[in-house]
């Protein structure tokens, strides 16, 4: 047993002899300053609007010799500088925009040093999170109901500047939020089974339709605001092209510059029927996104479930 110990002994030493020693990161003692000459100089944690823009005003030194400067975002890198006389070797400044993202959420930057064999020296100690806050209000899995004409219960309004819905009961102290009614139209109803004979149908409350006469909004308790509407192109897609309030307004606004109305029927959730353009009463511009449908009748049981994205 003994000589098995010995042996032992004998190679672990051998590998401590042959263990290659590495010094520590912040052995390179590198420090980072970020300086502010502006409002967009950025030097700390910020949270920010899509596509606006920031600067990265800094002074990165060394005491050992800095071969390579790089910017990084998210841990990848997006610029590099080659550092080619030794003053710059030591100490390095540099000022770079740059413009955020459109799509909301938390970005991370960093300056960091490499040296000749680009290994990482460090970058001060020092990430800087960008957190972009969505400049529209996004209103997700809101269901709205057929109109029932005896308790008046049904969701059958919308507000999307609260991302509410209301019932006729509740309407009238809320109306002045609401842009939108849901019902199903009978009107021109025809026999062919087809998508495009559905009559789920997105009203403004200016629009008064008979049909529903039990809802009556045209009481002065009741505002009845004049949100204009349109069936998008397929070309829209909800989910990647409207990531912005600039989104919004390019795409939705784009297609809006004619062909309005107070009323769109036969949407649904195929393509080209499922995304419906509108613009509030107050100038803003949104999008409804048809996700689900359930019933195709005017039974009160019948209901759709929907998206909507908003300028804010």
């Amino acid at each position: 047993m003994k000589k098995y110990i010995i042996g032992a002994l004998a190679i672990w030493s051998f590998m401590a002899a042959c263990e290659k020693k590495v010094d520590p990161i912040d052995t390179y003692l590198v420090t980072v300053e970020y300086n502010k000459n502006s409002a967009k100089d950025l030097t700390g944690d910020i949270q920010a609007n899509p596509k606006d823009s920031i600067y990265l005003n800094f002074t990165i030194s060394s005491p050992t010799d800095m071969s390579y400067v790089e910017i990084q975002k998210n841990g990848v890198r997006i610029d590099t500088f080659q550092l080619n006389t030794p003053a710059s070797k030591k100490s390095f400044s540099a000022i770079k925009g740059y413009r955020l993202d459109s799509a909301a959420g938390k970005y991370q930057y960093r300056v960091l040093a490499r040296n000749s064999r680009a290994i990482f020296m460090g970058d001060g100690g020092k990430q800087l999170n960008v957190t972009i806050v969505p400049d529209f209000n996004f209103w997700s899995y809101r269901i709205l109901q057929v109109p029932d004409s005896v308790a008046q219960t049904n969701k059958c309004y919308y507000s999307s500047k609260d991302g509410k819905t209301y019932s006729y009961a509740d309407g009238p102290g809320n109306s002045a939020s609401i842009d939108f009614g849901f019902y199903w139209d009978t009107t021109g109803r025809g026999t062919a089974s087809t998508s495009d004979d559905l009559k789920h149908t997105i009203y403004a409350l200016n629009a008064l339709q008979p049909q529903i006469a039990f809802n009556d909004v045209s009481q002065t308790s009741w505002t009845k605001n004049a949100t204009l509407l349109k069936k998008m192109p397929s070309s829209v897609n909800f989910v990647t092209g409207l990531t912005s309030a600039g989104a919004i307004q390019t795409l939705i606004g784009g297609n809006m510059t004619s062909g309005t109305s107070s009323k769109v029927s036969t949407v649904s959730t195929s393509g080209g029927n499922n995304v419906i353009g509108f613009r509030t009463a107050s100038g803003k511009f949104g999008a409804i996104l048809i996700r689900y449908v359930n019933g195709d009748s005017p039974n009160k049981t019948t209901q759709i479930e929907v998206d909507v994205k908003v300028q804010k």
